[in-house]
């Protein structure tokens, strides 16, 4: 089995390589159109009143959500009675290994473990 060099594998496969390069004149012809178009474009850049417009929206929606989390109500703690049956807390591992958490509400510890 022979190793090849890839980059000598694609220089003498590359069909490019022996195609003959543009003329002078077309290369220079390709410049004139290319410059012209590029002065004859009109700028591309954001108008200075696109730029306010913008800057004065993003910092409406800023004020607007900062105003909305000073003022906001506090949370209010449930009302709803409490569960007697057990909760279950499953999650699984990115091995594949599966964890299944019980939690009970009715649960007390023994005197002796209590702090």
């Amino acid at each position: 089995m022979r190793i090849e060099n890839i980059s000598e594998r694609l220089r003498t496969t590359d069909p490019v390589a022996r195609e003959p390069g543009l003329s002078v004149t077309d290369v220079q012809v390709m410049r004139r159109m290319i410059v012209a178009a590029a002065t004859d474009a009109r700028h591309a850049g954001w108008s200075p009143w696109r730029l306010a417009l913008a800057g004065t929206l993003a910092f409406t929606v800023v004020l607007a959500v900062f105003i909305g989390t000073v003022f906001a109500p506090g949370r209010q703690e449930s009302t709803q009675p409490q569960a007697t049956e057990p909760r279950q807390l499953q999650f699984e591992t990115l091995g594949g290994t599966r964890v299944v958490w019980v939690l009970n509400s009715q649960f007390a510890l023994p005197k002796d473990r209590q702090p």
